[in-house]
């Protein structure tokens, strides 16, 4: 190809004006050829001329023609549009942007201050990647020289047409031979911002997006799309949710709608129903709406726009139901974006049948998940593409179709849905034949990772591996939950009985209190061993949740079921209802029916030590002989006998350590630092309550760590420091507001933390010192409310 020839070809798209010398005897063959072609072409103004004279006389004619009809045009940036609307304007939304500052001002980094020419904004569907693009369009639209245009892709049906649609969109004049040729051309000298919304249903058409940055070096593309395009250069910026706020936030109205999701909610509920205000009484439910709704924009609109019938409280009690609920639209928004389902299955009907099947199944999961997690739960389907790593190509197609997330954390990837998005994979799932099958697999496989290794009952090891059942907690709880609906009692026992020491220390039992009771109740026709069992965790569940009259009922009724058993474990958790019961007795102060209790089960318990426990038998028999000491130290110091307490209680903290088990060395501790403060020695209760309380905040238990402050503030008292006592008192105060009542206090006598002793306090050290530290305490955080703690 000739240069001229190529020249030509490059200037598609631009007004061609040719001039041919003529006559011109000695004219190239091919040349005499190429311009009959250009004869031909009905867009070329092709004239002839004799000498220099005469060409300039036909140049200074085209010019002035050419400037009179292109100069507005250009000088407006609309290209070869002419006078009238700009083909491809940037449209501007009927209602504002709400909470997307700090986004578009990313956007607008990464291609101003970073020089992205393509930057593809991800997420799912609802979740304002649209929104977000046009106003990052209309902010950049400016900066370049040739403005912005906008192009909206969901109506292209397929790949091969994007060309022509964009081509459209710029208001080019062209034909299919020369479309890409034209579009280049067009393109090439322009410094212009082009938005595509809606890329994933034609995601094949990425290539041709490469090859238009290739040709023109002034483009920069902004492409709103479910799906990352895969292209060299591109910055793939996934749009998050809303900010919504966190469970327990507090309710004051200002501070909630200080979160974008809360006044994303605010506004379209009031445009809706004008009346309609924040308050007090309805704050808690709009914050829970928000937080339900994962913060997905097309969702709390669709939500608030059901405020003309519902009101907050009654639409956050159907979320359940928030496919059929969450309906009506605005009629100028486009069909998929009229209903949550419609959004999800646009998305859905993009994936492949196998990655449809495993997306569905994938909605088993409560929470974060591995890869090894969904290797096990969805097993690959049988075809030429099964095989080992079939999951991990699927859960790329996922995560770069928005619809699952991936993280990393401790070195490893880790997957997770939002709510919204696995209720409808739920729904999905349920509509086919894999729902129990899937369920059944998810439990299998969690039992199988929560049962502890010799290694990870005590000692070093349980602290990680309380860490690692913390990272897959709502897995934990969906598999039990499972397990118990299914009426598989007996797994979901040993699941409890396994890792309840987990769900003690991290603060999970009240969540436990309906599963136990679902448990006991199913437990009668189970044989006496499993019953007994299936009394004995709920029976602690509600120990710790304060209802010590139900608790008593269930131990009772466990006693003489693991005595018809020969299980040997059976004597071990025997001894252990014994010395539960016994607590119980001492704490409606019948010291004698509690000394009873204790001394037989102590006796029990080491006669069973005498036998070939191992693993976790051998742990649970020196758990029960530390706690039936400290049980037993603590009708003692009841009833002042102090010196006795503190061998009691040393005698359990010496088992507990050998046992190097946390729950019986935290109440060993604690019981040790109010002996010793019975005993006055201050410096050796403060000790104690010090070694405890760093435990506590180690093993991650905050209620204990709450109550070992408490105890910290009384020695302060004592130790004539009513400043310091305040702010520890009030520090566990707000820890234990933030955290809930815990498990410690059910099994220790609390140390003294009533309004009587604040008074006192008060008198002591003058209202505005006290006021001072009680603002301090109610304030800091609890890693710093220790850190002051254990000065």
């Amino acid at each position: 190809m000739s240069g001229l020839e190529d020249e030509y070809r490059l200037s598609a798209g631009l007004p061609r004006l040719i001039y041919v010398k003529s006559p011109a005897p000695e004219r190239d063959p091919r040349l005499t050829q190429m311009l009959a072609r250009i004869k031909d072409d009905a867009e070329v103004s092709y004239q002839h001329f004799a000498d220099p004279a005469e060409l300039q006389q036909l140049v200074e004619n085209d010019l002035a023609v050419l400037l009179s009809e292109r100069f507005e045009a250009t000088r407006s940036g609309a290209g070869a549009a002419d006078e009238g609307p700009v083909a491809g304007a940037v449209p501007v939304p009927p209602t504002p942007l709400l909470g997307r500052e700090q986004e578009i001002a990313a956007v607008e980094e990464l291609v101003v201050g970073e020089g992205v020419r393509l930057v593809t904004l991800t997420g799912p569907g609802g979740v304002g990647k649209s929104r977000l693009m046009l106003a990052a369009a209309r902010r950049l639209g400016p900066g370049f020289a040739d403005g912005a245009r906008f192009l909206e892709l969901a109506s292209v049906p397929s790949a091969d047409l994007v060309a022509a649609a964009i081509a459209a969109g710029l208001g080019l004049n062209t034909t299919a031979g020369r479309l890409i040729t034209d579009l280049e051309s067009y393109l090439r000298p322009r410094r212009l911002l082009l938005a595509l919304d809606n890329f994933e249903q034609v995601i094949g058409a990425a290539p041709l997006l490469a090859e238009l940055l290739g040709a023109a070096p002034g483009l920069v593309l902004l492409v709103a799309s479910r799906t990352v395009l895969r292209l060299t250069g591109e910055h793939e910026f996934p749009v998050p949710p809303l900010p919504v706020p966190p469970t327990g936030a507090a309710r004051d109205p200002a501070d909630l709608q200080r979160y974008a999701s809360v006044s994303l909610f605010v506004e379209r509920a009031h445009s809706v129903a004008p009346d309609f205000q924040l308050t007090s009484a309805n704050a808690g439910a709009v914050a829970e709406i928000c937080r339900r709704l994962d913060g997905l924009p097309l969702a709390i609109e669709l939500a608030a726009a059901r405020i003309r019938l519902l009101p907050p409280q009654a639409l956050a009690s159907r979320l359940d139901q928030r496919f059929s609920l969450l309906t009506g639209g605005a009629r100028d928004l486009p069909e998929r974006q009229r209903t949550l389902r419609n959004t999800l299955d646009w998305s859905f009907d993009l994936l492949s049948a196998g990655e449809q099947a495993q997306f569905a199944r994938l909605g088993v999961f409560a929470g974060p998940f591995s890869l090894a997690a969904a290797e096990a739960v969805c097993p690959p389907d049988a075809g030429p593409a099964s095989g080992p790593g079939q999951m991990m190509d699927t859960l790329a197609s996922l995560v770069d179709s928005s619809l699952v997330r991936a993280e990393t954390r401790g070195g490893e990837p880790r997957f997770s849905l939002l709510e919204t998005i696995r209720d409808y994979a739920l729904e999905r799932l349920a509509g086919g034949g894999d729902w129990g099958p899937a369920h059944d697999r998810h439990a299998d496989y969690f039992l199988a990772l929560a049962e502890p290794s010799e290694a990870e009952l005590a000692g070093p090891g349980q602290l990680p591996w309380v860490g690692r059942l913390e990272t897959e907690h709502d897995n934990l709880w969906a598999a039990m939950s499972w397990l118990v609906e299914q009426g598989h009692l007996d797994q979901a026992t040993h699941l409890f009985l396994m890792t309840w020491r987990f769900w003690w220390l991290r603060g999970h039992l009240a969540e436990l209190a309906r599963l136990g009771d679902d448990i006991a109740a199913g437990s009668a026709d189970l044989p006496a061993y499993q019953r007994a069992l299936a009394l004995t965790g709920p029976g602690f569940i509600l120990i710790a949740n304060g209802d010590l009259a139900r608790a008593r009922t269930m131990f009772e009724q466990s006693l003489p079921l693991y005595r018809q058993t020969s299980e040997k474990l059976a004597v071990v958790l025997n001894a252990t209802v014994m010395a539960v019961l016994g607590h119980l007795a001492a704490t409606r102060r019948d010291y004698a029916a509690a000394s009873k209790l204790l001394n037989e089960s102590q006796a029990l318990a080491q006669q069973s030590g005498d036998g070939d426990l191992t693993g976790y038998g051998q742990l649970q028999q020196l758990l029960t002989v530390a706690l039936a000491d400290n049980f037993l130290g603590q009708v003692r110091l009841n009833q002042a006998d102090n010196d006795a307490a503190a061998r009691l209680f040393t005698d359990g903290l010496t088992v507990a350590r050998r046992a190097q088990d946390q729950i019986p060395i935290l109440v060993s501790l604690y019981d040790l630092g109010l002996s010793s403060q019975a005993q006055g020695d201050l410096a050796g209760a403060a000790g104690h309550l010090k070694e405890g309380l760093a435990m506590a905040a180690e093993a991650g238990d905050e209620t204990s760590a709450a109550y070992y402050l408490e105890a910290l503030a009384a020695v302060a008292g004592q130790q004539d420091n009513p400043q310091r006592a305040v702010r520890l008192l009030f520090a566990a105060r707000s820890q234990l507001e933030a955290s809930g009542s815990g498990w410690l206090q059910a099994y220790v006598p609390r140390a003294p933390h009533d309004d009587a002793i604040l008074a006192t306090l008060r008198a002591r050290i003058g209202d505005a010192a006290y006021e001072e530290a009680r603002a301090w305490g109610g304030s800091i955080g609890s890693r710093q409310a220790r850190q002051y703690a254990l000065e």
